[in-house]
């Protein structure tokens, strides 16, 4: 097939088609193992795969979105789901995400009329990577944290702890 890849599609010959998919399974297995979204892990693999920052994003996103239903979905049916926290975290992640597209897409807006540079997509990359090593430091400091308190029980149930579930 005659096919023409633009700048940031992932060629899959024959060595491709078994060498991606075996990626994202180990992605998708340290992602579980370590408690981090897959991702934390996916977005840099496939920005270091020379994937456009866009469309790193966007794939990341549709995962989240599937996998964040899947998981909302079967709470909900098995009756484990707190409602009272499920709003919260909606309102919280909805309202400051529809804040931070509104203002990019404000600067990109004034950036078209003073002449100014926001379509730069390194800005996207840096991001992740921000977050990436922002979430390794937490990590790292919370870690540190419970081996350095082993002398005390750590019976935490972290933000749920001390919300019963009335049966």
């Amino acid at each position: 097939i005659n096919f023409d890849y633009v700048h940031g599609d992932l060629k899959f010959d024959s060595k491709g088609a078994v060498i991606y998919p075996l990626i994202f399974c180990f992605a998708g297995l340290f992602a579980g193992i370590f408690g981090i979204g897959g991702g934390m892990i996916c977005v840099p693999m496939l920005l270091g795969m020379g994937v456009h920052p866009l469309v790193a994003t966007a794939t990341s996103s549709c995962m989240i979105l599937f996998t964040s239903f899947a998981s909302t979905t079967s709470f909900a049916i098995f009756d484990l789901l707190f409602w009272d926290y499920a709003v919260v975290c909606l309102i919280v992640g909805f309202f400051p995400t529809l804040l931070g597209q509104s203002l990019m897409a404000q600067a990109r807006y004034a950036g078209k009329i003073n002449g100014q540079n926001f379509e730069r997509y390194s800005i996207i990359a840096y991001s992740i990577g921000g977050v990436v090593l922002l979430s390794a430091l937490l990590m790292t400091i919370q870690y540190v944290f419970s081996i350095v308190s082993l002398d005390e029980p750590n019976d935490s149930g972290g933000l749920c702890e001390g919300y019963q579930r009335g049966y």
